[in-house]
């Protein structure tokens, strides 16, 4: 664990970006994958979340706050923890008018991993406050970049690169820079600049005394809006290919930034991608930024592997029709499973024009809290009774737990005032484990079960 003081003069960036869904602490991460060892990658998991949502305590002529983050990486094979960090994060503001405007916190983790499919758990919370928390969880491929061909470490999008002697201190120091992340990769209005950072392997594996670097920005359906092309001589075998390209001339919209070497002598090409956002309302918004004929390639899906697809589709399954869920299973390969996830979710986003879908956010916040509220010692989740009524339905306006009555087993209710006039789903605790399953719904659509207190009597 470390502990440090940071006062807050962090990056002012707008809540409204993430809508009025988010989870109060507005949880951020991106990841890039850098060449380690023989047997290991270096990966970096980039995290920011709103300071100003913490509780901030008296403590003489200043406030004080303080968040708690961890990270936990496990073999998704079979669960076994495999890498774990989390440290205390103290706040102090003197003026608290700082506050009233979101404010981020970014900063760092660092792993060495074997090849491997990992799911990594990311949390953040309020010390001075339970209810103020969020947490991320996601699949990770690892792979190793091999030594026969030029290869591309990950993109990291920052939001500064500048020089600087070596420093150990500085948890941003790397190759003789000090690189900032940008976890949230939103540039436009109050980020104009946006800063890439990657790593070039081998290049001597390749005979021709030079090579060619091209950087690209694509906007939604696949057309360059800005290029930069650089010839490079061959001097090292790895080499540190960083640069900047000024977006706030783009409208709002989602692009994807592709870093290139193209070698002339076997016309061979290698890339990477990573794909960003940028906001400036003062600019019209773009016509052909219509996600209903955006490229694939230019989203998130391009990048997805077939388990992160499979995976995200079955956590869709609670609001996806018969007729997708069985055109699902006839799909082979991951590209026509990209195609179906990306389709099921254009058809329920309610507003095109904007770059976020917020029907897909809104739900998967909803998924986020049910793993983290409702996990069992058998089942994640979203998977739950409890996680499907909440996913489903959101949260309940009223809530009635009994855990400890005389004559019968641990049970709750549920009220939700505006659906259906107004329903109930009881959930009992039948096995005695904190397994709470649907006993009862008034709701016309789910388990009904007048005699449910039957189920829940005290043997």
């Amino acid at each position: 664990m470390k502990s440090f003081l940071i006062i807050l003069s962090l990056v002012f960036m707008i809540s409204s970006m993430w809508g009025q869904n988010r989870l109060p602490i507005g949880l951020r991460y991106d990841v890039a994958q850098f060449a380690g060892n023989e047997e290991q990658i270096y990966l970096e998991l980039y995290y920011s979340f709103d300071v100003s949502s913490l509780r901030y305590i008296v403590k003489g002529e200043s406030k004080q706050g303080e968040a708690v983050v961890s990270v936990v990486i496990k073999q998704s094979s079979n669960d076994t923890i495999v890498a774990r960090q989390g440290w205390r994060l103290p706040f102090s503001v003197n003026d608290s008018t700082m506050l009233q405007q979101s404010r981020l916190y970014s900063d760092i983790f660092g792993f060495l991993l074997k090849p491997d499919l990992y799911r990594v758990y990311l949390s953040a919370s309020d010390a001075n406050d339970q209810e103020t928390k969020d947490s991320l969880t996601f699949l990770l491929n690892v792979k190793l970049f091999g030594r026969e061909n030029v290869a591309l470490s990950d993109v990291e999008l920052a939001s500064s690169i500048v020089p600087m002697e070596k420093d150990s201190t500085n948890r941003f120091y790397k190759n003789s820079y000090e690189v900032k992340p940008n976890p949230t990769r939103l540039y436009g209005i109050h980020q104009p600049v946006l800063f890439y950072y990657l790593e070039a392997y081998n290049l001597k594996t390749k005979q021709s005394e030079t090579y060619l670097t091209k950087a690209v920005v694509t906007n939604a359906v696949g057309k360059e809006v800005v290029s930069h092309e650089k010839p490079k001589r061959r001097v090292n075998d790895s080499n540190v290919e960083v640069g900047m390209i000024k977006v706030h001339s783009l409208r709002t919209g989602t692009y994807t930034f592709t870093y290139s070497i193209m070698d002339s002598s076997d016309n061979s090409v290698i890339s990477s991608s990573e794909r960003f956002n940028v906001f400036n309302p003062s600019l019209p918004m773009d016509t052909l930024m219509n996600p209903a004929t955006m490229n694939i390639d230019a989203t998130e899906y391009a990048t997805m592997t077939e388990q992160e697809v499979d995976k995200e589709f079955e956590q869709c399954r609670y609001i996806a029709t018969k007729n997708e869920l069985d055109q699902y299973k006839q799909f082979k390969g991951v590209e026509a499973k990209r195609k179906a996830l990306y389709e099921f979710w254009i058809r329920r986003d309610e507003d095109l024009t904007t770059p976020h879908n917020e029907k897909k956010g809104e739900y998967f916040n909803r998924v986020g809290l049910a793993n983290s509220q409702y996990a069992t010692g058998f089942r994640e989740g979203w998977k739950t009774d409890r996680g499907r009524i909440y996913i489903i339905y959101g949260p309940p306006d009223e809530v009635e737990r009994h855990a400890n009555e005389i004559d019968t087993k641990p049970y709750e209710v549920w009220y939700y005032n505006s659906i259906q006039g107004g329903v109930q789903f009881v959930f009992g605790d039948r096995s005695g484990f904190s397994d709470y399953i649907l006993i009862h719904s008034t709701h016309r659509n789910e388990l009904r079960d007048e005699n449910w207190k039957r189920q829940i009597e005290a043997n």
